[in-house]
């Protein structure tokens, strides 16, 4: 099976190829310019240089947020548009998953967190079972102080929100916060793709009308306007 995964609902964008497990090629990039303008081309790019031919993809996966509500856009509607070029089913994937998919088997609690502005951030918490990653709590988004009521024992904080709040959750938690550096922060689009090969195998694709972002909340223009 093979799988282009995508990602762009943080600063970072990025574009993977999956093929049976095995990870065949994979870029991510803090673009100077627009995800708009740079994603396009990076998926053709990476199509090209793997000689892999658009319709030789058999589902596209993608990580349709919380994050970025523009990166999101993007990143939707330019799935949308190569699922109606091919005919082929896409995965959504939550962003916040793929992040604490990135620390493999650790024996503490995981919780991403995405800066979601307002002082609120973009969360969620998962623990490893054996090999299985379960999630604990749904995505959110919450005030980092509310994360008290979440958590009682060690956890390690993952994620771009942890350059912002690094402090304030060492003084919620003291010593059983726990935090990663780059590259575990920021959401790879390799895992994507990974996580879209699972749910593909179970069924769980759907159609280019059906995929829609995760927000979690309105957008600056929605609450101005209405």
């Amino acid at each position: 099976m093979r799988i282009l995964g995508i990602d762009t609902s943080t600063k970072y964008a990025g574009v993977a190829l999956v093929e049976d497990g095995m990870v065949l090629a994979q870029s991510s990039l803090q673009f100077m310019a627009s995800h708009s303008e740079k994603l396009l081309p990076e998926i053709v790019h990476t199509l090209e240089i793997m000689k892999t031919p658009l319709e030789t993809i058999d589902y596209f996966a993608v990580s349709v947020g919380p994050g970025s509500f523009t990166g999101l856009r993007v990143s939707v509607s330019t799935v949308k548009g190569l699922c109606f070029a091919t005919g082929k089913g896409v995965i959504p994937v939550s962003t916040l998953e793929v992040l604490a998919r990135g620390l493999p088997y650790v024996e503490s609690l995981i919780c991403p967190v995405l800066d979601a502005r307002k002082k609120e951030v973009y969360t969620a918490l998962f623990k490893w079972e054996g090999e299985k990653l379960i999630r604990i709590k749904e995505d959110s988004v919450i005030k980092i102080d509310s994360l008290r009521d979440w958590l009682k024992e060690k956890t390690v904080f993952i994620g771009d929100g942890i350059y912002i709040y690094k402090d304030q959750l060492i003084q919620l938690f003291g010593n059983k916060a726990l935090f990663v550096k780059s590259p575990h922060n920021i959401p790879l689009p390799s895992l994507v793709a990974l996580i879209g090969e699972e749910k593909a195998k179970e069924g769980k694709f759907i159609s280019a009308k059906d995929l829609q972002p995760l927000y979690l909340r309105k957008s600056e223009a929605e609450i101005k306007f209405g």
